[in-house]
Parts: structure tokens; C-alpha cells; sequence
């Protein structure tokens, strides 16, 4: 089912698809932002689950054994406002854009290069994390599972390629 006819790119001037090349990596960048952002509220916030057992584990100044969620959360609230989290979701998805860049993937490359790309980054983030803030190995886990997730999910973002036909 086509709601719009296709266009030939032969009848379109070159500042058109200059146009629609901005409009379409910005699209992608802005709902890269947006996954990013989301990614790091649904895994790291206290009201899931996942997100309590990782504040629990984590040495901060604060006993938090005995809190309630949204002490939690609004501990975390007061450390990294929402400003400071859009900012930080910004600079993680240009992060992931220049790794991809470095990596070679503005040539033709498959979702397994990205997958394993991801797995890589995922598993340094996860080792390195203890090491760098002297965390339990729990918590790392947590971290480097959302490194994976989060550098796939953007990656993929912004490298699908829309009504390309799949090579049989």
C-alpha cells in the first residue's frame, strides 16, 4: 500500500536532496536523542526495578538500603536534572556518530559488524567502569549492558536505510 507516489530523483534539484539528506539526519539524530534519553530513564531510574538493585549497589554518600523509590529518584533528580541529561544524551549520540564514522560505517556495512561493535563496547565499558568509580560488579554489569544497548540502538538508528531492498 503506497499513500504517495514515487518520486524519480533524476526530476529533483540538487539543493532538494541536499534538503532532504539535512532533514533526514537531523530526524535521526533528534530521535536518537530521544531513545538515548529515555534508555537512560528506564534503565537507571529507582521506580524499575533494575534501575533500584543498580542505586542500591552504588557507593554513595547516602544509605539507600532503606528508602523508598522516589527518595531515590529524587536523589538522582538533585545530582543530574533533566537539562543535564538532554545535554548528556546530545553528546553520547554524537559520541556513537564519530565511533561509527572511525569504524567505517558510512560504507555498506551489516547489522552483525554493528552488533559486534556494540558487544565490544558494551564489555570495555563494563571493565573499565569498577575500575574507574571503585563500583561491585553488579552495577557494572548494569552499566555495561546499557553501553551495548544504548551504542546499538542509536547505531542502528542512525545508520538504517529506509526502502533499500534487502539483497536476496
Amino acid at each position: 500500500m503506497n499513500i504517495l507516489e514515487e518520486e524519480d530523483e533524476n526530476e529533483l534539484s540538487p539543493l532538494e536532496l541536499k534538503c532532504r539528506k539535512l532533514l533526514g539526519l537531523s530526524f535521526r539524530i533528534f530521535l536518537a536523542v530521544f531513545t538515548v534519553v529515555h534508555l537512560f530513564d528506564f534503565l537507571f531510574s529507582s521506580v524499575w526495578m533494575h534501575g533500584y538493585i543498580w542505586s542500591l549497589n552504588l557507593p554513595i554518600d547516602l544509605d539507600m538500603n532503606d528508602k523508598a523509590a522516589g527518595a531515590i529518584v529524587r536523589h538522582q533528580l538533585d545530582e543530574m536534572g533533566n537539562n543535564e541529561r538532554i545535554i548528556q544524551s546530545i553528546l553520547v549520540v554524537f559520541g556513537v556518530l564519530m565511533a561509527l564514522l572511525a569504524n567505517g560505517f558510512s560504507s555498506n556495512k551489516s547489522t552483525w559488524h554493528l552488533f559486534r561493535l556494540s558487544s565490544i563496547i558494551g564489555v570495555v565499558c563494563a571493565l573499565v567502569r569498577p575500575v574507574q568509580m571503585k563500583q561491585r560488579f553488579f552495577s557494572s554489569l548494569h552499566e555495561g549492558f546499557y553501553c551495548y544497548f544504548m551504542f546499538f540502538i542509536v547505531s542502528f538508528i542512525l545508520t538504517f536505510r529506509f526502502g533499500e531492498k534487502l539483497k536476496a
